[in-house]
This record gives structure tokens, C-alpha cells and sequence, in this order.
């Protein structure tokens, strides 16, 4: 099979694959073999650039948020999980002073906002909401019977808030994007329409710069137990089904350069730290407020069972909400080829 290019994308979230991308390790490995390793945002085709949530393009890769594969593959496309991150990152629930709200038990009788991206192919967020609002009332003893969800449109696509830069390695969503990511949402806050939000990582930042709310509850995650950490986490790695099957040389790869970055990560915080702030849209000074002070020690990228068995929680919690078309077999979606076979591609000292 004669590739010529390698499409990829990524999520506005930490991953050693976009430190591997800023560090020109990606672009470098394939250039050999006459591969140009391109990003979606390269393309104004909204197509293409749907190809995020969809992963339609052909001989792709992704890392990111787990509930666009997932949905995806349980539409019929042949998908392939390589690898699984986890990053701790904050979750709350903010409402505005004032509200008389101070933690989780106050939300009982109160109006949580719950948004509709009517027009993107996989509503990742609403998901994502749902799931973030669950954990947090469970830790109070109640549940979505005990609160009013207030289910509310919105039009845009994320894809038109995506960048206008055409460069090769930009991602599709910057700073700009994040500043505006849960405005909708913010503004019926502040409008009263609704009397809390749920936000996570750096987006959680900027919602509590602008509206001047508070935290008022947040997700338990100091335990050792990774459902409170599938809320589209953990972050996958996948691959297109012919790439895997046709030249499995390259996810191998494409693995062994995105460990030996998380690798030097590891040892280089300051560097780290300043790519994930530019790739979430943060200032460097709240990357650690966002993520968490270790942030660039968990962007390795593995399968263990523990790992999987978080993917497989948050499947579940899909499957019961009517996000996915049908069951999926992990076995079967998982590919342990590329993961087992770097080592034989490994260049670096992780």
C-alpha cells in the first residue's frame, strides 16, 4: 500500500502526542519514507476537518477525548485503538454568587444546564456534561430525578469556531476557541436561565475568569478509582483500520515516538508545561490550576487492564444514554500490535 500522507488530529487537552508533534519527532519519522504527516486543520474542506469527531479521512490517526471513537466505531467505521492516557484534570460545577448554592447537596430542586450541539455529528459534550453532573450528585446522594435539567439548543459546530491557520502541524482549536468554548452556557448562567454549569480542565479556567462564578462542587478524583476519571477520559489513540492492517509498521511507530515524548516530558516540565498551555489555550500559569501540578508525569500511553477497564465504564455509561448505535467489543476494537511492537522502532531514551 503507497501512503503519501498521514492525516492526524488532536484534542485541546494534554497528550504526549502533541508534545511529539511541537518537538517535530512525527513530522521527522515519516519525512524519511516520503510521508507527509498533516494535520486536519491544514484543510479548510469542513470535511476534512470533521474527520475530528467522525474519522473519515483516510490513513488517520487521533488522540483525544474517548466518546467521538467510541461513537464512531459503534457506526460501522473499522477504527483502531492503539493506546490509552489519563491526565487528571479538574471537573466542577460552578454557579454564581449568590445563589445560595455551596456544594453538591445544594443543587437539589436547582436548574442544571444541559447543552444540545444539534448541528455536530457526535454531541461529545453533552455527553460529557451528563456524565460530569452525575459524579458530582452522586457524591451528594442524588441523582438527575432529584434536580431540573434544562435542556437547551445550541446551532454552532465546533468546527466553526476551529482555526482559520492552514500550517501542517496547527491544531484545529487554539486559544481563541477555548476562550469561547462554553459561552452558550455561561451566558444563560449569567442570565439566570440556568442556576449551574459543569466544566472541566482548562475551559473551567476561562468560564470562572469571565463570569465571576464560584466552584461549588467538583468530582472526587484523589481515590484510586478511575470512574471518577471517565468523563471522556481516558484519552485514546486510535488509527484508521487499513493503516493498521496494511502497514502496521507505522502505528508501531507512530507509538514509540509519542511514549519517548511523554517520556520527555517527564523530564523537561517547563517545556512541557508551555506546549500543553498553548495547546489547551491557557496561560502557562494556570496549566498546573487545570491539570494538576504532575500533569507532564501522566502522558504515558499504555493498555493495562485498569485503563481499559475505565474505557469500558464509560462505554457502559454511553450505551445507557443512547449515544452509541450498538454494543461494542473492546477486544476487538483494541489493537495491541503497534504497542507491542515499538520497541523494536524505539530512537530515543524515554
Amino acid at each position: 500500500m503507497s501512503i503519501d500522507t498521514i492525516w492526524y488530529t488532536r484534542c485541546p487537552v494534554p497528550t504526549a502526542f502533541a508534545i511529539a508533534v511541537k518537538l517535530g519527532w512525527l513530522d521527522e519519522e515519516f519525512e524519511r519514507d516520503g510521508i507527509v504527516f498533516r494535520s486536519l486543520a491544514s484543510s479548510l474542506d469542513p470535511v476534512v476537518r470533521q474527520s475530528h469527531f467522525a474519522h473519515t479521512q483516510p490513513n488517520s490517526t487521533r488522540h483525544g477525548g474517548a466518546i467521538p471513537p467510541l461513537v464512531t466505531r459503534s457506526r460501522g467505521r473499522d477504527l483502531r485503538l492503539v493506546g490509552l492516557s489519563v491526565t487528571s484534570w479538574r471537573q466542577q460545577v460552578l454557579a454564581l454568587p449568590g445563589s445560595g448554592i455551596k456544594g453538591a447537596a445544594d443543587l437539589k430542586g436547582r436548574r442544571l444546564s444541559i447543552p444540545r450541539r444539534v448541528n455536530d455529528p457526535i454531541d461529545f459534550w453533552r455527553a460529557t456534561v451528563l456524565r460530569g453532573f452525575d459524579l458530582v450528585l452522586s457524591q451528594a446522594g442524588l441523582t438527575f430525578d432529584d434536580v431540573v435539567p434544562v435542556d437547551f439548543q445550541i446551532q454552532r459546530r465546533f468546527i466553526d469556531d476551529a482555526t482559520a491557520t492552514t500550517d501542517r502541524s496547527e491544531i484545529l482549536w487554539n486559544a481563541g476557541f477555548m476562550l469561547g468554548y462554553q459561552r452558550d452556557e455561561a451566558a444563560a448562567l449569567l442570565r439566570g436561565d440556568v442556576d449551574a454549569i459543569f466544566t472541566q480542565g482548562g475551559g473551567g479556567v476561562t468560564v470562572l475568569g469571565y463570569t465571576g462564578a464560584r466552584v461549588v462542587a467538583e468530582v472526587d478524583d484523589s481515590g484510586d478509582d478511575l470512574a471518577s476519571f471517565v468523563n471522556n477520559q481516558p484519552f485514546t489513540l486510535t488509527v484508521s483500520g487499513a493503516l493498521a492492517d496494511v502497514r502496521p509498521d507505522i502505528p508501531a511507530r507512530l507509538v514509540a515516538r509519542v511514549r519517548e515524548a511523554a517520556g520527555w516530558a517527564h523530564d523537561n516540565e517547563r517545556e512541557a508545561k508551555r506546549i500543553i498551555a498553548a495547546e489547551t489555550g491557557l496561560p502557562e500559569q494556570f496549566v498546573d490550576h487545570a491539570y494538576g501540578p504532575k500533569v507532564h508525569q501522566q502522558l504515558d500511553i499504555d493498555l493495562t487492564p485498569r485503563r481499559v477497564a475505565a474505557l469500558q465504564t464509560l462505554h457502559d455509561d454511553l450505551l445507557s444514554r443512547d449515544f452509541l448505535a450498538r454494543p461494542l467489543d473492546l477486544d476487538a476494537f483494541i489493537d495491541r500490535r503497534p504497542l507491542a511492537g515499538a520497541s523494536d522502532f524505539a530512537r530515543r531514551a524515554a
